[in-house]
């Protein structure tokens, strides 16, 4: 199949979307990155640096020799709606887009180029955890397993689409919130190795439509990270390229539990 990829030049993007290629090789795969959001005046400090944090260990992931061509040679596709966007989507003709952490919504007319529709891996239970930044509100509410929900792109609307399979693993408080976030996207992963399997041999993974309720949530305020701060928890250490070089600390090393994945 020829696969699209859609995600954001940081750490956990390229992690997962690397996990992708490496689980399904025989794929041709185009990769392209948002590129960066005009940054609000009010963005918190804190959240400046853990891009900075983010920024550094990513190019450590780089030039490590882990990354596949795709990745490396991605484009930036900061307007994927417009005349040239679609026009650049429609020359690749693909057969899937698969979006993992892309920072733009998606229209109608980006949605009906692939045949076999588009893939979305949010790194958050749907629809409970909608939006920016999941694990960190999921974190805050001091909920004890966190997620990741594999589900189609339809409309759109955000993480609203029919979800494929949801795997949640235990919190792990003593590791920083981009631990956690990486955490989720082993199993994430395989979701999504799963689906393409499905669709390579021509079934359809069942989904199901998502429950009325759930949040949206959006970027966290300096008094959210503060409140964050006070249970004495971090959102990056540097350190994080640990648990993509040994996953499975004693909180990680539990298996998790997954509900249906019908692929």
């Amino acid at each position: 199949m020829k696969i699209v990829l859609l995600g954001h030049d940081d750490l956990p993007s390229l992690y997962a979307l690397q996990r992708v290629i490496s689980a399904a090789p025989q794929h041709v795969y185009s990769a392209f990155v948002s590129g960066d959001l005009p940054m609000h005046p009010e963005t918190p400090h804190d959240l400046l640096d853990l891009a900075k944090v983010d920024a550094r260990l990513r190019e450590q992931f780089r030039v490590s020799g882990r990354l596949a061509r795709p990745l490396l040679d991605a484009g930036i596709l900061a307007r994927p709606n417009t005349v040239a966007g679609l026009g650049l989507l429609e020359s690749l003709e693909p057969d899937l887009i698969i979006s993992i952490r892309y920072r733009r919504i998606l229209r109608s007319e980006v949605i009906a180029i692939p045949r076999l529709g588009v893939l979305n891996l949010h790194s958050g239970v749907l629809p409970d955890y909608k939006g920016v930044m999941a694990t960190f509100w999921a974190m805050l509410h001091n909920e004890e397993m966190i997620g990741s929900t594999l589900h189609r792109i339809v409309d759109s609307g955000i993480d609203t689409g029919p979800v494929i399979g949801i795997h949640k693993v235990p919190a792990d408080y003593g590791a920083s919130y981009l631990a956690n976030v990486l955490r989720l996207y082993g199993p994430g992963c395989e979701m999504m190795a799963e689906a393409l399997q499905a669709l390579e041999k021509g079934r359809e993974p069942e989904s199901t439509a998502q429950p009325p309720g759930g949040m949206y949530f959006s970027t966290p305020t300096t008094a959210d990270i503060k409140r964050f701060s006070a249970r004495g928890l971090e959102l990056s250490n540097g350190r994080e390229l640990a648990e993509i070089d040994a996953p499975g600390d004693p909180v990680a090393a539990d298996p998790g539990q997954s509900e249906p994945r019908n692929t």
